[in-house]
């Protein structure tokens, strides 16, 4: 019988991190960000106070990990609809219906809001949601210029305007959505 092999001392950390993050995601999501401690956080991922310190400076950087693992996977789902969908008329369609469903996601809505107060009022924090936002504005704007690109019309340099333009529509959207 083979015998599993052994985690590098890298990939263990990796999946302490990865384990915390999704762990994060869903107390964040529970409770928000201010009623999530760091022991509700660790305790659900099966690890200690110390565990969560080894992996994360505080609960923020913790936070902006998530908000990160998000943005990824955004990215990947609007990349996907982009190259798997060659008829124009029905990528924008798919992205339309991609961005409606966005809106609806009012728990993240409220969380991003919440966070972004804290940053509005915490210079370390506002710096670390900045460069989460520039990555995000970066990624987008790549898959702007690759639409506008396959479908021979060159977005030149409005591709950081227009994937800027649809951040702050899905987030308005989303806020205004909260009201109504």
């Amino acid at each position: 019988m083979n015998k599993p092999r052994r985690l590098t001392r890298r990939e263990s950390r990796d999946a302490t991190r990865a384990r915390l993050i999704a762990a994060a995601e869903k107390i964040f999501i529970r409770f928000g960000f201010d009623a999530s401690s760091v022991e509700r956080i660790a305790e659900a991922a099966g690890f200690s106070r110390g565990a969560f310190y080894s992996n994360f400076r505080d609960k923020d950087e913790l936070f902006i990990a998530v908000l990160n693992k998000r943005r990824l996977a955004i990215s990947s789902a609007l990349g996907e609809i982009v190259r798997r969908e060659p008829n124009i008329a029905k990528r924008l369609q798919a992205l339309r219906d991609w961005y409606v469903n966005q809106e609806q996601q009012k728990q993240w809505v409220i969380l991003e809001t919440e966070f972004t107060l804290r940053a509005i009022r915490n210079r370390a924090v506002k710096v670390r949601l900045a460069e989460l936002r520039r990555q995000e504005l970066e990624t987008y704007s790549a898959l702007v210029a690759q639409h506008f690109s396959q479908i021979g019309r060159p977005a030149m340099d409005r591709s950081g305007t227009i994937a800027l333009s649809l951040m702050a529509i899905v987030q308005g959207l989303g806020r205004l959505s909260l009201i109504h």
